[in-house]
């Protein structure tokens, strides 16, 4: 079986902040990671489309999901139904506990912690995704076993599914997989041209800017090697 090659890259300093074309040009990126795990897993580059209620649909024998945030944005593609998420650890409203799970599943996880809290948000989210589902359904989505600290088991539709978490940069990202063979990869600086063209095409403002995200984020790239 082929290992899942999730792909997480980075967001530019200027694509980051809070201007009105951000959400817009992380989409962007979040579909050239795309790009990059349909290469990897030789699946076609291009024509990922979503239904009419928002859900990725599959493409020559692949199916694929992505997530983007403020700094990271995380993609994945494979020849099953498969959910990714990516959520930065930082303190929301309590009451999101009770919200989440149920006093079984925290028992079961060990910790009322924020780290746990968006281990088993992104578990659940990666989950329902790779169902074709929304955070509504949550409550339908139960975790049963934590094996270790990168993996836990969840049902839902009283099917099971695993999901491996990889922890970086402030962020938990979580899959949904079929085995422990699950090779992350973390791209710094692969804002492209093709990321400019898809975010908001024709828009002189936001290429202008994006070019300048670009650099951004090559320079971030070459200080951290």
């Amino acid at each position: 079986m082929r290992p899942l090659e999730p792909i997480l890259m980075a967001v530019s300093t200027g694509a980051a902040a809070r201007t009105p074309d951000r959400v817009s040009v992380q989409r962007a990126l979040a579909r050239e990671a795309l790009r990059e795990c349909a290469q990897r897993c030789g699946a076609p580059a291009d024509g990922w489309e979503k239904d009419e209620n928002d859900v990725p649909q599959p493409r020559a024998g692949y199916h694929w999901s992505i997530s983007h945030k403020r700094r990271w944005v995380a993609a994945v593609v494979a020849e099953r139904p498969v959910g990714i998420d990516i959520e930065q650890i930082v303190p929301r409203n309590e009451a999101m506990f009770e919200a989440l799970a149920g006093e079984d599943e925290w028992t079961t996880l060990g910790e009322r912690s924020w780290h746990a809290f968006f281990r088993l948000w992104t578990a659940k989210e990666a989950t329902l995704k790779a169902n074709g589902k929304g955070i509504e359904d949550f409550s339908k989505c139960r975790l049963v076993e934590v094996p270790d600290q990168e993996t836990v088991r969840l049902i839902h539709n009283h099917r099971e599914w695993m999901v491996q978490h990889f922890f970086h940069d402030e962020h938990v990202a979580a899959v949904t997989c079929v085995s422990s063979d699950v090779r992350w990869r973390v791209l710094d600086g692969r804002a492209t041209l093709r990321a400019r063209r898809l975010a908001l095409r024709g828009s002189g403002s936001l290429i202008g800017r994006l070019h300048g995200h670009v650099a951004d984020v090559r320079s971030e790239g070459r200080s951290r090697t």
